[in-house]
């Protein structure tokens, strides 16, 4: 069976000459009524291509596979962007994964044992407190009330979202139990040239900026393995913005024991504290 490249309509898909492969979903039901598939009936794969009556390029991609049908992908970035490579942290490939936010997609129910999950949906409700002050344009003599802050963000596991923490030896004294990654980034890393009204991390026009002032710094961070993070400058090796978390010990609000808090770094003029 044949047919051209080009599709009878646009209801039919064109194929690209250029393009090796086509990432393709598979997902059936679980009744003849149109609604979400079920968690065990989806899966993905890619399609290849192969020139007739010429040589065929096959490449090591690597170990694939999926999890609850599907596809696993990590980006983990090589050094200096990230180490987790170096460090051959299990998260990064499928063959070693050990669990985490790729077994938790919508509607995977993860359970210690065999059971079977209640068939009733939890109900919760969220609060909200805005505080907020008036925005005052600017003026010939005087500058607006307000700047508008742009989001810088990058992930010291490097894309990875998430990372394994080596298990010590049984023989070593639990104070040197410390397991550290880094990542080397630069602003430019971090710019999205995009409208600022459409995502809270795009930047508008890029070309516009000769240089950042740092204003807040929040890392993030997991207890009850999150003891630091640091932020330096690569170029002068000064410390701009150290996170201590404050430890939960309490059932008290805002004192929770097991959970912790992460004060920011904050920046400012003198007049504002």
């Amino acid at each position: 069976m044949t047919r051209p490249f080009v599709g009878k309509t646009s209801d039919h898909y064109t194929f690209d000459p250029k393009v090796p492969s086509i990432p393709m979903i598979s997902a059936s039901g679980l009744a003849a009524i149109y609604a979400y598939h079920g968690p065990k009936q989806r899966t993905g794969g890619t399609i290849k291509f192969s020139v007739l009556n010429s040589p065929t390029c096959i490449c090591n991609g690597g170990i694939k596979g999926t999890i609850n049908g599907i596809p696993f992908h990590k980006d983990c970035l090589p050094e200096p962007k990230g180490d987790l490579v170096q460090q051959k942290n299990p998260t990064c490939w499928v063959e070693t994964y050990q669990g985490g936010l790729s077994c938790c997609h919508h509607q995977n129910i993860l359970l210690d044992k065999d059971q079977t999950p209640p068939e009733e949906l939890l109900t919760y409700h969220m609060k909200f407190r805005f505080y907020f002050q008036p925005y005052t344009e600017a003026t010939p003599t005087k500058p607006a009330s307000h700047t508008n802050l742009l989001r810088m963000y990058y992930q010291t596991e490097a894309n990875a979202g998430e990372y394994d923490i080596p298990k010590c030896s049984s023989t070593t004294p639990s104070e040197d139990c410390v397991h550290e990654i880094t990542a080397h980034f630069q602003v430019k890393d971090m710019m999205r040239e995009c409208p600022l009204r459409k995502d809270p991390s795009c930047w508008g026009n890029t070309t516009g900026y000769e240089g950042i002032n740092l204003i807040y710094a929040g890392g993030h961070c997991h207890a009850p393995s999150c003891i630091s993070m640091e932020l330096y400058n690569a170029d002068t090796g000064m410390l701009l913005c150290s996170h201590y978390p404050v430890y939960g010990k309490t059932h008290e609000v805002f004192d929770e024991l097991g959970y912790l808090a992460l004060p920011p770094c904050l920046w400012g003029p003198d007049t504002e504290g």
